[in-house]
């Protein structure tokens, strides 16, 4: 049984590796296609010892990204191929600029990302070769676009602490598992050694966050990266949980918070809040139904939350909750409270 299980883990590990030798490769690509002169697929054979056919679908990939490759007469019937750079509108329609400007804020120096690191070496090669691609025309653009956000999403990831960002890049793509060591205000501080699986990272609110798969407990956690105080991959590789569903649980949670069965909310909203609610989309699953004394009755179904409970509680007197009923008892409770604290004079 044990020798079925390692036999399955090194097949598993082995598909990983083979997935990420062809993103390095095709990364790679950009750089060869951007010379002078262009290349042809027997080159690239060569260069990466590879076949032919698989050089032929490596391009085919480029292009079903978007990425326009000119095709012109080589020595005999060979044909030389290149990054049409003239195709910059192209090219800027493909490649989101947020994508672009995120990838230049991942190599910043500032992250003390390792310049010998194979990982580093990657997205060098795939900046330059999209900054390439893009032509002066194309990064003037994207330097006038960069100009144009103030993003709190940048500082979220230039802060975050390196040690454990770009080991948690690995492990996502590589599915390894890994021990850490976490410390969350709701255990009062104290520090927690445990096993995941690394899944994905998201910025909210201004901080970075992981879902991380627990294997012990078959369970998504949402870890604070600067709670998290050691990380450590290991050499096993692990699926990707059927249960993970990143698009359902974003649909299922009011923020962050994933919880293990979602309710109906049903709150009424004043006149004067009403232009506020109606211009916005607070939750995948709202619903909104004018009233008669001009307010709006706002629907959705999420797990519930503190992240719920307090964002109700800042429309203040400009809401009430029909649904559910725990939480109208939870803001009873915290009217009973104000009431209690701001009756009297400051206490001293």
């Amino acid at each position: 049984m044990a020798a079925k299980k390692k036999t399955a883990a090194v097949k598993a590990k082995s598909k990983v590796v083979g997935r990420n030798d062809q993103v390095v490769r095709i990364l790679r690509l950009l750089r060869h296609l951007n010379r002078l002169g262009g290349c042809d697929v027997y080159e690239l054979a060569q260069e990466y010892g590879t076949t032919t056919r698989t050089v032929w679908r490596d391009f085919d990939a480029l292009e079903a990204a978007g990425l326009p490759l000119k095709r012109e007469p080589g020595e005999g019937a060979r044909m030389r191929f290149s990054l049409d750079t003239t195709a910059a509108d192209a090219l800027t329609n493909v490649i989101e600029a947020s994508h672009f400007l995120a990838l230049r804020m991942a190599m910043n120096e500032g992250l003390a990302v390792k310049h010998n690191s194979s990982l580093f070496a990657s997205l060098e090669e795939l900046s330059d070769g999209i900054e390439a691609a893009l032509g002066e025309k194309g990064r003037a653009q994207l330097k006038a676009i960069d100009s144009c956000f103030f993003s709190w999403d940048k500082f979220a990831w230039k802060e975050a602490p390196p040690s454990v960002l770009w080991p948690l890049v690995q492990a996502i793509s590589e599915r390894r598992k890994c021990n850490v060591v976490y410390r969350a205000p709701s255990s009062g501080n104290q520090e927690r050694t445990f096993s995941i699986l690394p899944l994905r990272l998201f910025v909210h609110h201004g901080a970075l966050y992981l879902h991380a798969w627990q294997p012990k407990f078959s369970t998504v956690l949402p870890l604070n990266l600067h709670r998290l105080l050691d990380l450590k991959l290991t050499d096993e590789v692990l699926p990707l949980p059927e249960a993970y569903d990143a698009a359902k649980l974003e649909a299922t949670a009011f923020g962050i918070f994933i919880g293990p069965k979602p309710e109906v909310f049903k709150l009424r909203f004043d006149a004067y809040s009403r232009p506020y609610i109606e211009e916005r989309v607070w939750h995948p699953s709202q619903a909104l139904v004018a009233q008669t004394d001009g307010g709006v009755e706002l629907t959705f179904e999420c797990a519930p939350s503190y992240e719920v409970t307090n964002w109700v509680a800042s429309w203040r007197d400009h809401v009430e909750v029909l649904e559910p009923e725990k939480l109208r008892g939870e803001l009873l409770n915290y009217g009973g409270w104000l009431l209690t604290q701001y009756a009297g004079p400051p206490r001293v």
